[in-house]
């Protein structure tokens, strides 16, 4: 109930700024005394907003803090229709879509969302590991109940890495391109991995668990050696300062927008929305298979399941699954 009063004080606060907000008004609306309204403005520069206060015009917010917190996270999403349940801030965890899978398997609505501050086992493709550390990334897991059939699962992916790259592009982020299926870059280097996890049955997919890490602040110093060439984050590839919460809160809205979509059944819609982003297709790719074997090509595009048409160099056509694409440069 706290975090619902916090969020629903903030929403009236953000919605008249850079107005005053009467303390007459926030008591009507709250339906609480003068010193409740006052003890949560308290509670609320606690958190490290600015909010000027006077006795005769009442409240208004200056600035915000560029920390998480459950009561700010839910009041930027008031809107929304996907993200009506309780967010879960951890600040340590092992993996977010561990703890997430826990509470699809006890019935979770979809929109969950875990969120850490570091999680020191969370998990990437081809057994890689994603480490945060508080305050420079943002690492969370969002539940998916797909009303669609298990053969529209390989396009979740693909709609959350769009996800991510139309918040880039609408934060001003340039260079900005999607390399198949899932892993956003800016200027050829990784700035966020996806990883879905799903669990299907005969009856269809039970769920679908999108874990997501984002290098927002992350110093490439602090990249292990061996992916200071290929990764970066948003500071670094941009040399500006993005606040986590806009980051997450952008993201989230496109991500809405895309699940509704699919689910509506509108597949090409997705794909076409992939494409705007895409940066594999056209590319001599190697494509590195779950068997550990390594074959080569050039990327042709995706077919109607987001699959990865690839023309071999050995002359044969071949649709990839799944397998992780590095892009190379194509032979003189």
């Amino acid at each position: 109930m706290a975090e619902e009063t916090q969020s629903q004080l903030l929403a009236a606060l953000r919605e008249a700024q850079p107005d005053w907000v009467t303390s007459e008004f926030l008591r009507a609306r709250e339906e609480v005394s003068r010193a409740a309204i006052s003890k949560r403005i308290r509670k609320l520069t606690d958190l490290g907003y600015d909010i000027e206060s006077s006795p005769r015009k009442g409240y208004r917010l200056l600035a915000e803090p560029s920390d998480l917190t459950a009561a700010d996270l839910k009041g930027l999403l008031a809107s929304s229709t996907m993200y009506q349940h309780p967010f879960e801030l951890l600040p340590e965890t092992g993996s977010t879509n561990d703890v997430l899978r826990v509470r699809a398997e006890e019935g979770a609505p979809e929109g969950t969302v875990v969120l850490a501050e570091r999680q020191h086992q969370g998990r990437g493709r081809r057994g890689r590991s994603w480490i945060g550390e508080p305050g420079d990334s943002l690492l969370f897991s969002v539940l998916l109940r797909p009303p669609v059939p298990p053969g529209q699962g390989t396009l979740i992916p693909l709609l959350a890495a769009t996800a991510v790259y139309r918040a880039l592009g609408e934060m001003g982020v340039e260079g900005v391109g999607i390399k198949w299926p899932n892993d956003v870059l800016i200027h050829g280097r990784k700035v966020c991995g996806i990883l879905c996890e799903m669990s299907v049955s005969l009856e269809g997919i039970d769920y679908a668990i999108l874990g997501m890490g984002i290098n927002v602040s992350t110093d490439p110093d602090s990249f292990p050696e061996e992916f200071r060439e290929v990764a970066c984050s948003l500071t670094s590839s941009t040399g500006k300062d993005f606040s986590r919460r806009d980051v997450w809160v952008a993201i989230l809205k496109h991500l809405e927008t895309l699940v509704k979509q699919l689910w509506s059944g509108d597949r090409a819609g997705i794909l076409e929305a992939w494409r705007e982003g895409a940066v594999t297709p056209g590319q001599a790719v190697d494509m590195h298979l779950a068997d550990g074997s390594v074959v080569s090509g050039t990327a042709v595009g995706v077919t109607e399941e987001g699959a990865l048409t690839v023309d071999l160099d050995d002359g044969t056509r071949r649709i990839f699954h799944s397998g992780e694409v590095s892009l190379r440069k194509a032979a003189p």
